[in-house]
């Protein structure tokens, strides 16, 4: 049998001979205690509202599962973009950011025979534009002031550069899982050309980077992307996580042949909440598993951007009964 990690990569391996479905999140060991992670997320405290290190309204609520932005016409950043260099301070993250200790000690105690020491990037290009201004006004200048908000998508690509970079250089993890969300449920959030444009260019800079440490590349973007699924392993992006059932996996699957991992496929709109039965997770995620079994690539998954559920009962059912499938798919 497998390792967890030999596993993943026979199965990202086009060609590759998996004994088994990759288990969600399994394969990986997140080390979520970095100093950067903590400089610039350490404020998310649940049932409390703090502003982050650019500035953006941080709430909480204690019922809630996770923490959002709260941009208002009144709080916003960033509110002319042509005067963004006034409001916009990036962070100096080399100088904020330097003891390691306790996630070099927490990534010393993974069995890397058997598991992938995972680093985490959240608030990707893209999402910290509308941190910043809001999403309206984040849309609307990238249509009115492109020359403006292509100066400071570069700011910002820079400040994301350093930061997988810190970690490439410190950390030194087998894989870094890397937010940034460009779509909704069934389209992008602008057109293919405008990402080619704006940010195409930023994502293969950093990803290429990160590949020339060894290191794989995991982008999370729970979304619709069909349009540029294809282009996706031209900016070096191993596995493409969030992959929401509302995209054609089957005709994605044939057209990347392999060449990317496609993790996802389980909607968390139907399993995820407090009344789903246990019947009804493993309908759906058998559902899934049978479906997309042939993909070259495919992980089943939730389409969240880290492991676990809303519902804590969740999670464990849609663990046991994709053990079950590859029990009877492999």
């Amino acid at each position: 049998m497998l390792t967890a990690k030999e596993n993943l990569l026979e199965t990202l391996k086009p060609g590759g001979h998996p004994d088994r479905f990759v288990n969600q999140y399994q394969p990986y060991v997140p080390i979520m205690t970095d100093p950067v992670y903590r400089f610039t997320r350490g404020n998310r405290v649940k049932g409390t509202v703090t502003k982050d290190i650019f500035g953006t309204e941080i709430v909480w609520p204690e019922d809630q599962f996770a923490a959002m932005p709260h941009v208002t016409a009144d709080n916003k950043v960033c509110p002319d973009i042509t005067e963004w260099r006034k409001y916009v301070k990036v962070p100096d993250l080399r100088a904020q950011c330097t003891d390691w200790k306790d996630a070099l000690e927490k990534a010393a105690s993974v069995d890397r025979n058997e598991q992938l020491v995972l680093g985490f990037m959240g608030t990707g290009i893209f999402e910290e534009l509308h941190f910043l201004m809001g999403f309206e006004d984040t849309l609307m200048n990238m249509l009115m002031e492109p020359e403006d908000m292509a100066e400071l998508i570069e700011a910002i690509a820079e400040y994301r550069f350093t930061y997988a970079q810190l970690l490439c250089e410190n950390l030194k993890p087998d894989i870094i899982l890397s937010h940034d969300d460009w779509g909704a449920k069934h389209s992008l959030f602008f057109s293919p050309d405008v990402w080619r444009e704006m940010f195409k260019p930023h994502y293969k800079k950093m990803y290429d980077m990160i590949h020339s440490y060894g290191i794989l590349v995991m982008h999370h973007a729970d979304s619709f992307m069909e349009p540029i699924v294809t282009e996706l392993p031209e900016i070096s992006i191993d596995i493409w996580q969030g992959v929401i059932p509302q995209n054609d996996i089957v005709k994605m699957g044939n057209e990347l042949q392999g060449k990317m991992g496609l993790m996802g496929g389980i909607d968390a709109a139907i399993v995820d909440r407090e009344d789903a039965t246990e019947e009804e997770i493993r309908a759906s995620v058998h559902a899934a598993c049978e479906k997309y079994r042939n993909v070259p690539g495919f992980i089943p998954s939730l389409t969240y951007g880290l492991s676990g559920s809303i519902f804590p009962h969740v999670d464990p059912i849609i663990a046991d009964e994709i053990d079950r499938c590859s029990k009877e798919m492999f």
